[in-house]
């Protein structure tokens, strides 16, 4: 019985350092280039799985990005100069607030908008996904 139970004991201490491999290798994967600026969020040109390429900052609300560009940051040159207006991917909030990222100018939420919680990265929901138009810190 006591064999057994230390033979678990392993089993399970080997996964959770095999977790911890794994996990350390996904966030090793991604840089911040805002990290630090509380009152940001980053906007980038690719998703997580292709590596999210190049960025914007924006630290005040943006009611149209017509005229915004990426460029060339930790993660990456792909997407550096093109549009963020219709070109954006991925998001990561550095604000404390809530942040929302809307399909239409003028934080027009009327076809799709999405919230980005505090302290947060994701992925844009198929609705927005190069589709963004305004972002807003509320």
């Amino acid at each position: 019985m006591r064999l057994r139970k230390l033979i678990a004991a392993a089993g399970v201490a080997t996964t959770v350092a095999g977790l911890g491999l794994v996990n350390a290798g996904q966030a090793s994967a991604f840089s911040a280039d805002c990290a630090g600026n509380t009152h940001a969020v980053c906007l980038y040109y690719n998703d997580s799985a292709h590596g999210y390429g190049a960025y914007f900052m924006q630290t005040g609300d943006i009611p149209d990005y017509t005229g915004y560009t990426f460029r060339a940051g930790l993660n990456g040159t792909a997407g550096a100069g093109v549009a963020v207006k219709g070109h954006t991917a991925a998001v990561d909030n550095w604000y404390g607030g809530t942040f929302i990222f809307y399909y239409g100018g003028g934080y027009n939420c009327s076809i799709a908008c999405q919230a980005v919680p505090p302290w947060s990265r994701v992925d844009l929901n198929a609705s927005l996904k190069n589709s963004n138009a305004s972002g807003k810190f509320n």
